[in-house]
């Protein structure tokens, strides 16, 4: 779930609840998030690299383990 559908949801539920200034506080958060920049995309190709690097050093230390 992202944050601002998040806080959507909270000020929903304080509009439900009767707690209406608790309410305006969370759509403004809702309207300060979606008028911000959107993240960026995280590139997963730098997250596999990360791992293919740890698994070719667990497997050099087995095989000078074994040798």
């Amino acid at each position: 779930m992202t944050k601002a559908k998040r806080a959507w949801r909270k000020a929903n539920a304080y509009v439900r609840s009767g707690q209406h200034a608790k309410a305006i506080d969370w759509l403004s958060r809702t309207q300060a998030i979606l008028d911000g920049d959107r993240p960026r995309r995280q590139r997963l190709d730098d997250w596999k690299a990360d791992y293919m690097l740890a698994a070719v050093v667990v497997l050099v230390l087995l095989w000078v383990a074994n040798g």
